[in-house]
């Protein structure tokens, strides 16, 4: 296999970016086969534009023309990532899923099992751990230039949204359409790259509030408290109803505090000696570790985070790379966003791994509840 075929499914806004990042030959490795896109006015546009490029009107029209493509870039509803995603694995393509990989653990599960019995490549768009900041901050992490972690905390309030937004299409914003809101829409990069760097948490208690800044059934404001039995505490907070936000990342460990501000810079306030070293040597009541204050140098990140991705997952395909962002990967951030949930209902704390069948019923309910409140409303 000279160049990997990519069959695009959905043409909405990220749909259009992929699209043209394939056709203009940013991919090395990946061309452009086709777009699979429901609406007449898309699927002339890409008549126009992309010449050459087959055009799918549905799903089934697409795998129909399966010798056309190998792998498909699915940018569709929440709802039918897992759907499609399974129909790719039976004819034997490869998938890179935009995220949330699904609506609930128990789906996903299904999709990597299908995937894995097909033979077939599973891949997620986590653009945002590409940062090289981020790979700074695991390379330092790894290294144990922290020491042992105590305590992460995650202020992400950037996610500014307003009524035009909530109601900008009927699906948005809702248990129906999106199945959730901040937790499984926005939140997921910043919740990929958490587990990234520091692991699966153990245990999550979640304070969640539902249409605390618009007129919405679904989350716009939370706060997680994250457990790990190696004694890391964590606290992830996020909202899409505060402005202006802040986006910051400490982590602190016996060798210091790391700071990763708005993405871009990392700050390490660096203990002379550990925190541990200092408490058997110290004798004075009030005694302090010195320490000292250094931005460390990350080179620009050159490439977008979206091209990185793309380019990992035609790698992977042609040279056998290692993927970067894995189908797994997407289900332990959805298992984060689904536990989350699962604490706010029940006003507990929740294991990892959650209780698949409880989420998907529960779940369920609250696709109902919404529905029953509309058509009073009607």
């Amino acid at each position: 296999m000279e160049k990997i075929r990519a069959a695009v499914v959905g043409f909405g806004g990220m749909g259009r970016q992929y699209v043209q990042m394939i056709y203009d030959g940013e991919i090395d490795g990946m061309v452009l086969a086709g777009v699979c896109c429901r609406n007449e006015k898309g699927q002339n546009e890409i008549r126009t534009v992309y010449p050459g490029a087959s055009v799918y009107p549905n799903a089934e029209a697409l795998f129909a023309c399966g010798d056309e493509f190998d792998a498909v870039v699915v940018v569709t509803p929440h709802a039918t990532h897992v759907e499609i995603g399974k129909m790719a694995a039976a004819a034997g393509k490869h998938i890179l899923l935009d995220k949330p990989a699904g609506i609930s653990t128990k789906e996903v599960k299904g999709l990597i099992d299908t995937a894995d019995r097909a033979g077939v490549c599973l891949g997620m768009i986590f653009n945002t751990r590409m940062n090289r900041v981020f790979f700074r901050a695991k390379e330092m992490i790894e290294r144990g230039e922290l020491g042992r972690l105590n305590r992460a905390v995650w202020i992400s309030n950037i996610w500014f949204r307003t009524p035009a937004y909530h109601n900008s299409a009927p699906w948005r914003s809702t248990w129906e359409g999106e199945h959730g809101g901040l937790l499984i829409n926005q939140s997921q990069h910043f919740l990929d790259v958490w587990q990234w760097l520091l692991g699966m948490p153990d245990q999550v208690l979640a304070t969640v509030e539902y249409g605390k800044y618009s007129d919405i059934t679904v989350d716009d404001s939370m706060d997680l408290q994250f457990f790990y039995s190696n004694g890391l505490h964590g606290t992830f907070i996020a909202s899409s109803g505060e402005y202006p936000g802040v986006n910051r990342l400490e982590i602190w460990g016996t060798k210091g505090r790391l700071c990763i501000e708005d993405s871009s810079r990392i700050i390490f306030d660096e203990n002379v000696v550990s925190t541990d070293e200092f408490n058997r040597l110290n004798q004075d009541i009030y005694g302090m570790p010195e320490h000292h204050v250094r931005e460390i140098t990350v080179e620009k990140n050159g490439a977008e985070g979206y091209q990185k991705i793309f380019q990992n997952f035609t790698d992977h395909l042609l040279k056998g790379e290692p993927l970067l962002a894995t189908g797994e990967d997407g289900l332990r951030v959805l298992m984060i966003a689904n536990g989350a949930y699962l604490s706010s209902w029940q006003g507990q704390r929740v294991e990892f791994p959650i209780d698949d069948e409880k989420y998907a019923v529960m779940l369920e309910e609250k696709v109902r509840d919404e529905q029953k409140s509309l058509s009073r409303l009607d």
